[in-house]
């Protein structure tokens, strides 16, 4: 009777010298007990709107979320921003999540979280502003915006944040 191993007949593959008897070298087999642990898989990335009307703004959100592995499409004024998020949906190409700037000349935040809410309740939208206090005290909040963030923005709280609303963390 053989008591030898799978385990036992690779070590001895492994073990003779080259060119005897036709062995060829066989990988070491793994031992689960000395695994690796394999770190968690990184949140997925998000599909992100930026509208702002300061274009060194939008170009600063786009690399610094791009860092974070997010594709980020951004829109210089409100109109835009509201028309590039109802193509996005046409095409079946949801945002995941909208930054606004508050204070824009052709439309403002709050209208643009309007028409983006009237649409998509669920998407959430973040209000970007130098006026933060300010508008976190007055204006439709409940309804239409689900956080207000200063700027200039931190980004790393940013990240965290979109990843919240978006419930991936």
């Amino acid at each position: 009777m053989d008591n030898s191993s799978p385990l036992d007949d690779a070590a001895l593959l492994r073990n003779l010298p080259p060119g005897r008897g036709g062995a060829v070298p066989v990988p070491p087999i793994p031992n689960p007990a000395q695994a690796v642990p394999v770190a968690a898989p990184a949140p997925r990335s998000l599909q992100v709107l930026c509208i702002d009307d300061d274009e060194q703004i939008l170009e600063s959100l786009k690399d610094c979320l791009a860092f974070f592995g997010h594709r980020v499409r951004v829109a210089s004024g409100g109109k835009y921003g509201i028309e590039l998020f109802f193509t996005a949906i046409l095409k079946s190409e949801p945002y995941d999540v909208v930054i606004t700037d508050l204070s824009m000349p052709d439309v403002d935040g709050y209208e643009v979280a309007r028409q983006i809410k009237a649409e998509s309740p669920a998407t959430p939208v973040i209000l970007m502003t130098g006026a933060g206090t300010q508008a976190k005290s007055t204006g439709p909040m409940p309804t239409l915006i689900d956080a207000v963030v200063d700027k200039p923005a931190r980004m790393r709280e940013l990240n965290d944040l979109l990843l919240r609303l978006a419930k991936l963390v």
